[in-house]
């Protein structure tokens, strides 16, 4: 016996091909395991992780088209870009009704994490069983993010086999789109700075990729059926001295009781146990990663094994995309998986993003007016129909407009939230009121961060200071918000004024 485990063990180590048939290998083994995630309608995760929740946010700066090709090419897409973990503020009201979590007292996913048997109360999810087969040499233990595979295919002492992996004790959560794409929307409120950076233009999109669902593993049964048993196969990886223990033959039929068999068996697991634990680096040794390999049932062709996870870890995400455009603005949210799969493009209200930044409108009026006057007629009609959006604007300041009386403050209310707006009319009215609004925004973010600065009716700076604050700068975020909205639903009309009045300043260029 321990010729033959000699002989596996050396297999292991010195099977394989060239190093570009095993990366075309690992890539189609790596692609067939997220085939199995994505038959289930979710976005496969590889490899496993347990640090990926709803409202993690990443920047994709990818073509659609290009993630298109890249995801039907590896099966996958790498998560390599997050630039943000949004809390979302809507799991209570999400999980009121079901499981009663999601408030201050019962956090997600904390209570889980922190639990001493942790997921057991999250909602139960359910995969397919996958079937493989694998021949020695092919590499699959290494791109398999499953150890049992490997550990059992090397005890089976074949060179070929047919198997199965099932998912067990799934587990999933999440948040309903609306609440968390207004999560998102509030950050990236206070971030104008940084996603202005990368504002899309009609060649490169750009998006926020947010996370809102996950689904998770706590373990993974393997079954091994040998195909061939004339040889030994090979595994990559870290070598696992592991000793096959098997049952001398006797005399007596007590020899083959399932106490015997159950004692096998526990000395079987024992020794994997042992091989996983270290693997020899140099002198010393190193902990290796992952769960817990058992053996559950063996036989002379077959193996059974369960691989547990110490903590569930995701297998597949759901989410959506919102389209970045210039001056950091968001776009509707996207579903993620119909991205992907080609099913949606880029809404295209998302493209007269690109004027709902305050010098930008501005400057598109002004060239359309100087044109018009010039006795450009298509610019004249585009000024009339902008100067018709005046009537968006309300008529009375839906919030505090707050400003400093000179640098050093105190920061007071310019214009009391009901004051009616100056009596401006037609597009000129929106390119103030916007201009308005965002200064009063900047002022308050500048005594929001710097706590020297006096704030008008109040004597010091307290809490109560920071609540005011915080109240009146969410009350203006959201009264620009509703006016950008209002914006888009003229999209057409926007992109049409920016498209007449970038020709019409290029062909006066040239002339």
């Amino acid at each position: 016996m321990p010729r033959r485990v000699a002989m596996i063990l050396a297999l292991l180590l010195c099977s394989g091909c060239s190093s570009e048939l095993r990366n075309i290998e690992l890539q189609r083994v790596a692609k067939d395991w997220s085939l199995v995630i994505r038959a289930s309608q979710i976005i496969p995760v590889y490899p496993l992780t347990e640090d990926l929740q709803p409202g993690d946010t990443f920047l994709v700066q990818r073509p659609i088209d290009k993630q298109h090709e890249l995801y039907d090419e590896r099966g996958f897409l790498p998560l390599e870009n997050l630039i943000h973990r949004v809390n979302p503020r809507g799991y209570q009201a999400f999980y009121e009704n079901s499981l009663g979590l999601g408030g201050d007292a019962q956090p997600i996913p904390k209570r889980w994490l922190t639990n001493q048997q942790p997921w057991t109360q999250a909602p139960i999810a359910s995969f397919p069983t996958y079937s493989f087969s694998v021949r020695s040499g092919s590499g699959f233990s290494l791109a398999l993010p499953v150890q049992g595979v490997p550990i059992g295919l090397s005890l089976l002492g074949s060179d070929a086999a047919q198997g199965t992996i099932t998912i067990a004790d799934a587990r999933t959560y999440g948040v309903d789109t609306v609440s968390l794409a207004k999560d998102v929307e509030d950050w990236a409120a206070q971030q104008r700075g940084f996603l202005r950076n990368y504002a899309s233009t009609g060649a490169h999109p750009n998006y926020l990729r947010v996370v809102s669902r996950v689904y998770l593993a706590g373990r993974l049964n393997v079954s091994l059926q040998s195909s061939d048993s004339s040889g030994a196969t090979a595994s990559g990886g870290a070598p696992k001295p592991v000793e096959l223990v098997t049952t001398a033959g006797g005399p007596g039929p007590q020899d083959a009781s399932l106490e015997a068999y159950k004692s096998n068996l526990a000395k079987l697991n024992e020794l994997i146990e042992k091989s996983l634990e270290k693997t020899p680096t140099g002198s010393g040794q190193a902990l290796l990663p992952g769960g817990t390999v058992k053996v559950v049932a063996a036989s002379a062709r077959a193996i059974s094994l369960v691989e547990t996870f110490s903590r569930p870890l995701v297998v597949g995400y759901l989410g959506f995309d919102m389209l970045i455009g210039p001056g950091g603005t968001l776009g509707p949210p996207i579903p993620t998986y119909a991205v992907l799969t080609a099913q949606l493009e880029p809404h295209p209200a998302t493209v007269a993003l690109e004027l709902l930044d305050t010098a930008g409108l501005r400057h598109t009026y002004e060239v359309l007016t100087k044109l018009g006057r010039r006795g450009d007629t298509r610019a004249a009609d585009l000024v009339k129909q902008l100067d018709g959006l005046g009537t968006l604007v309300p008529r009375q300041y839906p919030c505090n407009m707050f400003h400093f009386g000179d640098a050093a403050g105190p920061l007071s209310i310019q214009h009391p939230a009901g004051t009616a707006l100056p009596d401006q009319k037609g597009f000129v009215r929106i390119t103030l009121y916007l201009g308005k609004l965002q200064s009063s925004i900047d002022d308050l973010e500048r005594a929001q961060a710097d706590k020297s600065l006096k704030i008008a009716t109040f004597d010091t700076r307290d809490a109560a200071v920071d609540a005011y604050l915080a109240g009146e700068l969410a009350a203006s975020r959201t009264a620009l918000r509703d006016m950008y909205r209002s914006l888009q639903a003229h999209g057409d009309l926007l992109a049409q004024a920016q498209e007449h009045a970038t020709q019409a300043t290029r062909k006066l260029l040239l002339e």
